[in-house]
């Protein structure tokens, strides 16, 4: 359970002497406001595997959710101020509920901001309160950091204030947060992943309806073919701008699109040969990004395919092709990534290994044979040698959904 004031001051005066390093959420809002947190959520972080762009064309996307997330920690104040510590940013904001106003140095906090106000509006008596988040979530891109820290912060302020909100109320709100931003706004997807994920299944989207299904997911260690997170270590920005200008590029290039093809026409049924001899007039640049984009959608149908027959040869085959598409048409890869991916693509035991998109850029999936985790290990050891990050293996299995938990169960995320 949380710790008490007693256990927290033991725990400052050990770290001042120099005997531990407080890690855990519960312990860093209690090192910042001296009390501990009312209120503590585990937000996991949403993987998109296949269609992580497929929202240009109203496409198809395979997704889940991994513990390597968001933690949410909050308590009451006695006035009406919300003091608020990125935790893995270290950095630190506040304002008053009263006299809320947006300001260009807000940037993550406007998140917060926009979720208060989002409150207020809904007639919902939140008061002033200390927050705390820490997680990969904490440094991703403005969509995956909106969906994680807005879903966490409305669960976190039911639990501490008594709000009593249904699932789908929350969900609700997390999204309706999106209209006080043009920067920092959500997915709609993201946020029915974060609310509805299944431990051990994959969520199949439908973009144009937003139907979506459950499939299990077979690639566990285990079954003979695992599946596992690299995480390269590249400095959270990294490609940042790149991927900012590929979606504002993509968004351009299927606006000219939609104008140019008959009305009631989907775009995600084009296909490259239809693009290139009906569409002569859209530009290259842009074509590249419908191609991508296209590829990226069809790739998510057909691994749909190879979740339900559990073959793990063409899932891998997919994977291989994805990192292909996304290196030259996309152009949203580093030499750094490059290295890891060519280095699996020449062991026999790696099956597929492709970037996917959890906010963070630099995060690989890669498909291995049982017993031969160890191979790819050690090119993960000469990797850190050659670049000086240092990568993280760990198993890839989909994780569940938002919830508020009575411990710190995973101090050191």
């Amino acid at each position: 359970m949380f710790l008490t004031k007693n256990q927290f001051l033991y725990i400052r005066n050990a770290e001042d002497s120099g005997k531990i390093f407080m890690n855990g959420i519960v312990d860093v809002h209690l090192a910042e406001y001296g009390e501990g947190p009312g209120a503590v959520v585990e937000v996991p972080q949403v993987t998109t595997l296949l269609g992580a762009f497929s929202g240009f064309c109203s496409g198809y996307a395979l997704m889940s959710t991994n513990t390597h997330g968001l933690r949410v920690a909050v308590s009451k104040r006695s006035d009406s101020a919300v003091h608020v510590y990125n935790s893995t940013k270290r950095e630190r904001k506040k304002f008053q509920l009263m006299a809320i106003r947006p300001r260009k140095e807000d940037r993550w906090c406007t998140v917060v901001k926009s979720v208060c106000q989002m409150l207020q509006a809904a007639e919902l008596p939140v008061a002033g309160f200390n927050l705390t988040f820490k997680g990969q979530s904490a440094v991703a891109d403005p969509p995956a950091l909106t969906a994680a820290l807005s879903s966490g912060l409305i669960l976190a302020l039911d639990r501490l204030f008594g709000f009593h909100l249904e699932p789908n109320t929350a969900m609700r709100l997390a999204y309706n947060a999106n209209r006080y931003s043009d920067v920092y706004q959500s997915r709609l997807r993201d946020l029915i992943t974060i609310f509805s994920a299944d431990p051990g299944k994959m969520i199949f989207f439908d973009l144009d309806s937003y139907d979506y299904a459950f499939i299990d997911y077979p690639f566990r260690k285990g079954s003979g073919v695992g599946s596992y997170f690299i995480d390269c270590s590249l400095p959270a920005d990294e490609l940042a701008v790149e991927v900012a200008l590929f979606r504002q590029n993509a968004s351009k290039a299927f606006g000219m699109l939609k104008s140019m093809m008959p009305k009631g026409s989907r775009m995600r049924s084009l296909t490259r040969k239809e693009l290139v001899q009906s569409y002569p007039s859209i530009p290259e640049e842009y074509k590249r990004g419908i191609i991508f984009v296209l590829e990226d959608t069809a790739a998510a149908l057909r691994g749909l395919d190879c979740l339900k027959a559990g073959d793990a040869a063409a899932m891998g085959k997919l994977l291989v092709e994805e990192q292909r598409n996304i290196s030259q048409l996309a152009e949203l890869t580093s030499p750094e990534v490059d290295w890891l991916v060519k280095r699996g693509a020449e062991m026999e035991a790696i099956r597929g290994v492709t970037e996917v998109s959890v906010g963070i850029t630099g995060t690989l999936v890669v498909l291995i044979d049982d017993g031969s985790e160890d191979i790819y290990r050690k090119q993960l050891e000469e990797y850190e040698r050659i670049f000086g990050f240092h990568p993280v293996m760990r198993e890839y299995t989909p994780s569940g959904s938002i919830k508020v938990i009575p411990e710190d169960e995973y101090p050191l995320i």
